[in-house]
């Protein structure tokens, strides 16, 4: 496995935990930007920031079943 593969793997689980949660109100939408926010003012590199910015973005714009910001037609079927 590559290290490459390994980080898209990370991230990928990291979006699905993060829609699951956001699905099923497991967590406070104000309190996890507040610590994404906090994650993306520590970054050492910027795109790190850019990363946890992204994030923060995509709960903000959460508005059920499209955590990814896409449109329905873009993003294709949900499964």
């Amino acid at each position: 496995m590559s290290i490459g593969s390994i980080l898209i793997f990370h991230y990928h689980s990291a979006l699905e935990l993060m829609t699951d949660c956001l699905e099923h109100d497991l967590v406070d939408k104000k309190e996890l930007a507040e610590m994404i926010e906090g994650c993306a003012e520590q970054s050492e590199y910027t795109y790190h920031e850019f990363m946890w910015r992204n994030l923060k973005r995509m709960i903000d714009q959460h508005e059920g079943g499209n955590v990814v910001g896409f449109s329905k037609e873009l993003r294709g079927p949900d499964t």
